[in-house]
């Protein structure tokens, strides 16, 4: 089909969202466009939406893990060992935003998956550090890095297959860049906070610290109230280290919910019956958010079964001057990810069997992956930016914004190494 047609419904979804209207009116007006051209039957396109919610409601372990974080915030466990944290390192906020954020990125990297792990991690940044910019771009930066690398990852096994190579060997190729940029990450949130200081008052109308009156409590107290999160936390991190080393999966998601729930009870002033309130409650946000991201993500699928217009961007690649074919396939990849990033390793699967045929080296391969988990982060429909948005207590294209110019500025970094090593 005639590329100006086939990204006419794309041009339309961004337009929309463009003008901060809501996804669904995005993706909506998008499928309209799709069937005009396409002369679509409403049976394909109710597939293609339940379709797209059966693969967002698929990933249980972020649903799990939010409801569960949820719960513990609920009881106070967070505000404790934050507190607790502030008495232990006597206002070192900016070392305590870069080691978070190496823990979301080693916990990324063993899962292969940033959502369910942000879940965790950023409502304890929030409560210790506030919504600083710097902090929620690193952790956005960290978990896109990790996921694209990770041989646990689909994305890399996605991008593997494509390059014709075992995915082992692929995230062996790929990780002393994937050290190499958390770090710098790492680096970016103790710089954002050692400039900023914390944000926590930051629209809490002159309101004291959820922690202020904590921090009068013993160590002992603290430690106690802070069990269930820092067992989530622990969990979370090293479950499939844990589950690898015994040759067994023990440390599962609902495993872990279940854990935590009792520890809830027996470590806070939690009845069980205000535990499992809490944890209903807690889910609501992540199923909302889901449920809206899968309608439009099968609008997205709509547009590209009909039209083809992930590949037919992909290809544009192949038409420009071979000395800067590397970066134009960047940038689309990059590009392609912001309407349609809520599954990264589908967006991969569109794009990359085209750029596949161009001849990139594995490295180069590698790259135009690490392009695209970029461009994952500043999507309105990225399950890992909704959950930066539910932990940071922000609206989604309130972190849309956010990352957009780091984002932008991860994209030039990343093109000028892999021109330099590809």
């Amino acid at each position: 089909m005639d590329l100006a047609l086939s990204i006419l419904p794309l041009v339309v979804i961004i337009a929309v969202l463009a003008f901060k209207k809501h996804m669904l009116l995005a993706g909506l007006l998008g499928g309209i466009v799709v069937i005009v051209i396409a002369g679509v039957p409403f049976g394909e396109v109710e597939s293609s939406v339940v379709g797209g919610l059966g693969t967002m409601f698929g990933s249980v372990a972020p649903i799990l893990y939010a409801a569960t974080a949820a719960m513990a915030a609920k009881g106070g466990c967070f505000n404790a060992l934050v507190a607790l944290c502030e008495k232990l390192l006597k206002g070192k906020y900016a070392i305590l935003a870069a080691v978070l954020v190496l823990v979301e990125a080693f916990a990324t990297y063993m899962a292969g998956m940033s959502a369910g792990n942000t879940m965790v991690i950023a409502p304890l940044v929030f409560a210790a550090i506030g919504a600083v910019p710097e902090v929620i771009a690193a952790m956005a930066i960290a978990g896109a890095t990790c996921f694209i690398c990770s041989p646990a990852g689909t994305q890399a096994v996605v991008t593997a297959e494509n390059i014709g190579m075992d995915v082992s060997e692929f995230a062996s190729i790929m990780l002393p860049f994937a050290v190499v940029f958390v770090i710098l990450a790492a680096l970016l949130a103790f710089w954002g906070v050692h400039r900023r200081g914390t944000m926590i008052a930051e629209g809490s109308d002159g309101k004291a610290s959820p922690t202020a009156e904590l921090i009068e409590l013993s160590n002992a107290i603290l430690l106690k109230r802070s069990v269930p999160v820092i067992v989530l936390l622990v969990l979370v991190v090293f479950g499939g280290m844990f589950n690898a080393a015994i040759g067994t999966a023990v440390v599962v998601p609902v495993v872990t919910v279940c854990l935590v729930s009792i520890l809830m009870v027996v470590c806070t002033d939690f009845s069980i019956d205000e535990t499992c309130k809490a944890l209903v409650n807690g889910s609501q946000f992540i199923l909302t958010t889901l449920f809206a991201v899968g309608i439009f993500l099968g609008f997205i699928n709509l547009m590209d079964a009909q039209l083809g217009t992930f590949a037919n961007l992909a290809s544009l690649a192949s038409a420009v001057p071979s000395y800067v074919v590397l970066p134009v396939a960047m940038i689309l990849g990059f590009l392609i990810a912001i309407p349609s990033g809520a599954f990264c390793a589908g967006v991969l699967a569109l794009i990359l069997p085209t750029l596949a045929l161009m001849g990139f080296s594995p490295i180069a391969m590698g790259f135009i992956a690490l392009a695209t988990g970029m461009g994952t982060q500043i999507s309105p429909v990225q399950i890992n930016v909704a959950a930066l948005s539910d932990g940071f207590n922000k609206e989604i294209m309130e972190i849309v914004k956010n990352n957009i110019k780091y984002m932008g500025g991860m994209l030039v970094i990343l093109i000028v190494v892999a021109l330099v090593f590809a």
